[in-house]
């Protein structure tokens, strides 16, 4: 007697593309950022990072400088319109438009409850067939984990240049090796506790004030860039796309201009958060030579991301970063008095930014690993680690 083998009881699926709540297929977005949230609560042990349902109806109405294809892993029958299915794997592509036309950005993300079922392979599988559909020749991965591996942690795993270390245990990495993806670059997240002991900042910002001297000046606003910096400030945008070490990740230099500056706007608001921008500007010139931002939003009070900070390579060593972040600390203490901790992201090569962090007060609460493959060779296995 020949025995049938069992369907399996997960099939993929073009995402639905709703681009507002009350489209009929909304439940989408919920079901993505349902699942992403639960699987960082599993594997990093908090949500700071996971979208909102906002952030995922945000991210397919914009697309004008980056496409992104959502792929599900579902149970049950195919969905219909307006019907809510289980999903229990996600993937999404982004496939950037404005520049590096070359790159597709993968992740992939299965329920804790469905792993190890083939869902994560089939959802990689499927995105690597969308991306060299569309041309694209370079995939890049990330993998966040919850601690950096210590020097000497026995199967610890570095990119072949620069410093950081990924634990070799961590699933996701091990999932991106076996499907060819290469360790490129670590990324340090660190995490400021709120709120600062009196007078902290204000001796930051005083010893920096005194560093910098005259030349130049500040300016802080929170939400919309006032119209005469617009341009300056996409600019800044652009010099830290090209100036951020990147190890080695095939990445091209984004291209900004003060319409995707407001096109950034128009989706943070879109998406309920708030900004706090402190720029200095070079009196001499009348130009600005740097700027820094937080990030906020109102259904998650106690968190603040500190997102761009750059300061135009001529202008270094006057101990701008700092200032610029110590100013914007201190007013964000005065508008955001509820938040209780400050999140950023660093390359572990950019060593002057890190030391600036380090001084502020920011400790390291884990990382991810940034990786990579080319989509013009087969995928190999990339067994290359260090300890």
């Amino acid at each position: 007697m020949v025995t049938t083998p069992a369907a399996p009881a997960w099939h993929l699926v073009e995402a639905p593309t709703p681009d507002s709540s009350d489209h009929p297929d909304a439940w989408v977005a919920t079901a993505i950022s349902d699942l992403v949230r639960h699987a960082s609560l599993a594997d990093v042990g908090h949500d700071d990072f996971a979208p909102r349902a906002v952030d995922v109806l945000v991210g397919i109405a914009h697309q004008e400088h980056a496409h992104r294809r959502h792929v599900l892993a579902v149970s049950g029958d195919e969905p219909t319109a307006g019907h809510a299915m289980r999903v229990v794997g996600h993937g999404v592509l982004v496939l950037p438009r404005s520049d590096n036309r070359h790159l597709a950005i993968a992740q992939v993300t299965v329920a804790p409850s469905h792993r190890g079922r083939g869902i994560g392979t089939a959802l990689a599988e499927r995105l690597r067939e969308l991306a060299v559909e569309d041309g694209r020749t370079t995939v890049l991965g990330e993998v966040e984990f919850a601690a950096e591996a210590e020097p000497g942690t026995p199967g610890a795993v570095g990119p072949a240049e620069g410093p950081g270390l990924v634990p070799g245990d961590l699933p996701g990495l091990r999932f991106a090796q076996r499907a060819g993806l290469r360790l490129e670059l670590v990324e340090r997240r660190s995490v400021l506790e709120l709120p600062l002991p009196d007078g902290v900042i204000d001796r930051f910002v005083a010893e920096a004030a005194t560093h910098a001297g005259d030349d130049y000046r500040l300016h802080t606003w929170q939400g919309t860039v006032p119209e005469e910096w617009v341009e300056q400030l996409a600019a800044l945008e652009q010099s830290l796309s090209e100036d951020e070490p990147n190890g080695g990740l095939a990445l091209e230099a984004e291209r900004w201009d003060g319409a995707r500056l407001r096109v950034e706007e128009a989706k943070r608001r879109e998406r309920g958060q708030d900004v706090l921008v402190t720029a200095v500007e070079h009196v001499p010139t009348g130009t600005l030579a740097g700027m820094t931002y937080l990030q906020f939003t109102d259904d998650r009070p106690e968190l603040t991301e500190q997102e761009s900070t750059v300061v135009l390579a001529g202008h270094r060593g006057h101990r701008l970063g700092m200032l610029m972040k110590a100013v914007n600390l201190r007013e964000h203490a005065r508008v955001r008095p509820q938040a209780r901790r400050v999140s950023t992201w660093n390359n572990e090569t950019n060593g002057p930014m890190l030391a600036i962090n380090v001084a502020l007060g920011f400790r390291p609460a884990g990382g991810s690993a940034e990786l990579q493959a080319s989509l013009t060779e087969p995928a190999r296995p990339d067994q290359r680690g260090s300890s």
